[in-house]
């Protein structure tokens, strides 16, 4: 390999045709820095994930129950189901991606498989034939969610797990994790406008049916897209990637002894804590964004879309803040200041306007939630930052501990918990929609039906102090962990020589 490869970390073919490199190199092959031109490519695939994630969070509740007139309890249902199914399924899709050996390495294969289900599936559910209704149209909505979250778990956990393994550098890691979330700030984007922006623009534009279907197949075809670019740039690094250890267990052995390893790393554990409750936070306020936007605020799609828009900025500042702070605090510091700082932005809007001295008009309001919005989104990225960098220096530890890696179970283990609570959250803010008696199949009785004032007011405390309190909860976990900066260089000090004694191959 010559030196202007290994400066750009890219490798040529024949390299990567050779067959093995000593495990022996590995760590310097690790800490070879990598391009940005292998960071952009590799974080666009964050594209689809965030386009999803944002086209789910922010529009399904309200196509299901205002547009297509299911009750919320059912749709939050269906979503849960579908989670719950998918949860299980995430430690096998994970463990699979740790153990197959193919000439594509071990995480390449699930990605390219997946791309074309994720992609379907999204288009799918906002494809919802008129004639479905009652039973059937609880069904339709349930097997669509059900294979778009596998297939997004068959693509992201693979994908996350190359972030991990592709360098052993401390802040190189945080360096790939932030190009990974701001491609994931811009699919969030990239949903809004396409939906508030066009497809849904307009007075009555979230109401119209018609509107939701070019929706979805527009997004279908942004996460194709991205999903074989991201594929691309791995194949491109897979020297780089670790093969897995030969294993004579079999699979199923492997998954529960794998998951009670996991259940013995108390890293492990407090991330999983931390993720769990700051998901039904998440989950519960993204579902009732647009209830709470077009209702409890009053304001009109192209307000709703600037707001929402505000959030997706959040890479712009919290980049480079998360970048300065890792510099001067340790990871954890940074991460918890971060999560109370989201509450507060969750929980102060609603309560000025419920309880403070002024009302704030359409107008204002807009432009009060436009600031917080940004503010918000900030606070997003810097803690999203840190706990993914967390999350990667922990599957070190993990290593250190059992003497295995598996960045894939390692993952879906997480992964897991953020689905079931996002799962969960949805279900709450379903729930909370019918316990407030607020009205469904609004778009067959018309946007002008009239609300009363003690449902709005309700409204806008399941849409705020609700999933502030989550927020506020979700960092207390994070006081017990312990994985420094200092005892992190120790665990890569530890692993190499380790991987040195033991002269195996990597890829």
């Amino acid at each position: 390999m010559n030196r202007g490869a290994r400066a750009s970390g890219v490798w040529n073919a024949s390299e990567q045709s050779s067959g093995l490199i000593g495990k022996e190199a590995a760590r310097p092959v690790r800490q070879i820095p990598l391009g940005v031109r292998f960071k952009v490519e590799y974080g666009i695939g964050s594209v689809a994930h965030g386009l999803v994630t944002a086209g789910l969070g922010f529009f399904l509740l309200f196509y299901l129950t205002a547009v297509c007139g299911l009750s919320g309890s059912l749709a939050g249902t269906a979503q849960l189901i579908a989670l719950l199914i998918d949860a299980v399924a995430d430690p096998a899709i994970g463990l699979a991606s740790d153990r197959i050996r193919s000439r594509l390495g071990r995480r390449l294969p699930f990605m390219i498989t997946s791309i074309l289900p994720f992609a379907g599936s999204f288009a799918l559910l906002f494809s919802i034939p008129r004639s479905l209704t009652g039973s059937w149209l609880f069904l339709y909505i349930t097997a669509c969610l059900i294979l778009s979250r596998l297939s997004l778990s068959g693509f992201v956990l693979p994908f996350t797990a190359v972030g991990a393994e592709v360098t052993d550098d401390y802040r190189e890691r945080a360096s790939v994790v932030a190009y990974r979330l701001t491609f994931d700030h811009a699919g969030a984007l990239c949903a809004v406008i396409l939906g508030l922006g066009v497809f849904m623009s307009g007075p009555s534009g979230l109401l119209a049916r018609s509107n939701y279907l070019p929706f979805g197949w527009a997004c279908a075809a942004i996460v194709l897209l991205t999903g074989l670019i991201a594929s691309r740039a791995v194949r491109g690094i897979l020297p780089r990637l670790q093969a897995p250890l030969p294993s004579t267990d079999r699979f199923l052995a492997s998954i529960l002894r794998e998951a009670k390893e996991l259940s013995h790393n108390r890293s492990f554990l407090l991330l999983f804590g931390t993720i769990v409750v700051y998901f039904l936070a998440y989950s519960t306020s993204a579902a009732l964004t647009l209830y709470a936007g077009r209702y409890f605020w009053k304001l009109d799609t192209l307000s709703i879309q600037f707001i929402l828009l505000s959030a997706t900025l959040g890479p712009l500042l919290g980049v480079p803040i998360s970048a300065i702070a890792l510099l001067h605090v340790e990871k954890r510091a940074m991460t918890i200041t971060a999560y109370f700082a989201i509450a507060l932005f969750q929980v102060w809007p609603p309560l000025l306007q419920l309880y403070g001295p002024i009302t704030l008009s359409p107008g204002t309001a807009s432009v009060v939630l436009i600031v917080n919005g940004v503010l918000a989104g900030t606070a997003i990225m810097v803690a999203g930052v840190g706990f993914q960098s967390m999350l990667a220096d922990t599957a070190d530890e993990h290593e250190w501990l059992f003497g295995v890696r598996r960045e894939g179970l390692f993952f879906s283990g997480l992964t897991l918990g953020y689905k079931a609570a996002a799962g969960i959250g949805g279900l709450i803010a379903g729930v909370a929609l019918d316990a407030i008696d607020f009205p469904t199949d609004l778009a067959t009785k018309g946007a002008a039906l009239p609300i009363p004032g003690d449902v709005i007011a309700k409204l806008g405390l399941i849409a705020g102090p609700l999933p502030a309190a989550f927020s506020a909860i979700a960092p207390l976990f994070l006081l017990g962990y312990h994985l420094t900066r200092k005892k992190h260089a120790q665990i890569v000090d530890a692993l190499e020589a380790r991987r040195t004694a033991r002269m195996e191959p990597i890829a």
